[in-house]
């Protein structure tokens, strides 16, 4: 008996066809839309489109993101797709590999930072340029950009629609993601010095010199965030108790924290001689009602918008002499922390008073400065026997050789 033929002369000329284009007959129909049903059914299928997996990934977690939650995803959804059609990629499942995100984030690193201008602007990047030369921007922005992509590519793959994650691809030190990208950066606090500038600005017994007096005191006694601050309700501020509640902006959960005494007044200050005048009505106010009114037209009773605050706090830091171009509630909240860690307070208790659910965030927050390190060296130091002196607080000049003195303050 003859054994079968396993390949002929036709099917020599297949797999020779196949080896010369990299893809099989049938594939070659498909493109010219010549295939059987049988083949129709084994062929694969094309990449799905990647927007409405975006939306299906928004519905289906976005239920219990906060709205700047959901307009910052929205944002880094599109700022990929647009960059995709920009480079004639297709918005499909086919871009969304390691290659091409890499190509994507090296094209972010090399864009210009946005500062000095509104950034919802659509001539944002343009206005920019024009101010003179820019930064591009950082690492730790184009990880911020990057990480709703890492989300979504972790429900696809967990979803079986992407046959492997391609942030998997990338996972080794930190400071070396292709694709996530961080770098270490010195906080941006503000000093004592700002500080008292910030104080200054504020002076005044007009009825918004009060309510914005009270802000400032809250925000650097507290460390606490714009929203936190700008959502308050009278009933969260308990003189009694010197106790105030704040609602995170992250988490939407709330927390109580110690109302200082000068906080305190400036707050009851604020709420008998500011408040009336800002709402127009001598009335007492029910404890749900805002605390910080915004005196926008129309915006009675409203509280102010996070712009609003942080606009606030700048024009009140230049009014008292600050030289810092911008200055928001965030140096604020980075300056009271570092602040507290250099003076004695303890990672963990910062830690607690600023909100965070761990010590990561605060370290990055509140770094100890030299001075403050030397100091709690040179008491180690001293204590060891290896150094001797005042604990590095050099509080008398010290003798040189000669009769001379030096004093290192």
């Amino acid at each position: 008996m003859k054994p079968p033929q396993v390949c002929g002369t036709s099917g020599r000329r297949r797999i020779r066809a196949k080896h010369r284009t990299g893809r099989s007959a049938a594939e070659g129909r498909l493109e010219r839309g010549r295939l059987s049903d049988a083949e129709s059914a084994l062929a694969p299928a094309p990449p799905a489109a990647l927007e409405p997996l975006i939306a299906t990934f928004i519905a289906t977690f976005g239920v219990a993101w906060r709205p700047t939650t959901r307009r910052k995803h929205a944002d880094d959804f599109a700022r990929l797709t647009n960059w995709l059609q920009a480079t004639g990629r297709p918005v499909t499942l086919a871009s969304f590999d390691f290659l091409t995100l890499a190509a994507y984030v090296a094209d972010l690193r090399a864009r210009p930072k946005v500062r000095g201008v509104w950034r919802p602007d659509l001539n944002v990047a343009a206005r920019t340029i024009e101010r003179g030369p820019v930064e591009t921007l950082s690492a730790n922005s184009v990880n911020a950009y990057v990480r709703p992509l890492r989300s979504l590519a972790i429900w696809m793959a967990d979803e079986g629609i992407l046959p492997q994650n391609p942030f998997r691809r990338s996972r080794r030190r930190s400071a070396y993601d292709p694709l996530l990208p961080t770098e270490d950066t010195p906080p941006k606090g503000a000093s004592l010095e700002d500080f008292r500038a910030l104080e200054r600005g504020c002076a005044g017994n007009r009825p918004i010199d009060l309510r914005d007096r009270a802000i400032v005191s809250i925000l650097m006694t507290t460390a606490a965030r714009n929203s936190s601050v700008r959502l308050l309700r009278i009933g969260d501020v308990d003189t009694e108790r010197s106790v105030i509640r704040f609602r995170r902006a992250k988490g939407a959960k709330t927390f109580d924290i110690a109302l200082h005494r000068d906080s305190a007044v400036a707050v009851l200050e604020y709420l008998a001689f500011g408040r009336p005048n800002l709402v127009g009505s001598a009335a007492p106010p029910a404890d749900d009602e805002v605390l910080f009114v915004s005196t926008a037209p129309g915006a009675a009773r409203r509280p102010l918008s996070t712009r609003s605050l942080s606009w606030m706090l700048t024009r009140a830091y230049h009014r008292g002499g600050g030289t810092l171009s911008h200055f928001g509630s965030h140096r604020i909240r980075h300056g009271t922390a570092t602040l507290l860690v250099n003076n004695g307070m303890g990672l963990e208790e910062v830690s607690r008073y600023l909100g965070h659910s761990s010590t990561g965030p605060t370290r990055r927050y509140a770094q100890q400065t030299p001075g403050a390190l030397g100091i709690h060296a040179a008491d180690a130091l001293a204590r060891a026997g290896l150094a001797s002196g005042s604990g590095g607080r050099a509080e008398e000049p010290t003798a040189l050789p000669g009769g001379e003195s030096w004093d290192p303050r």
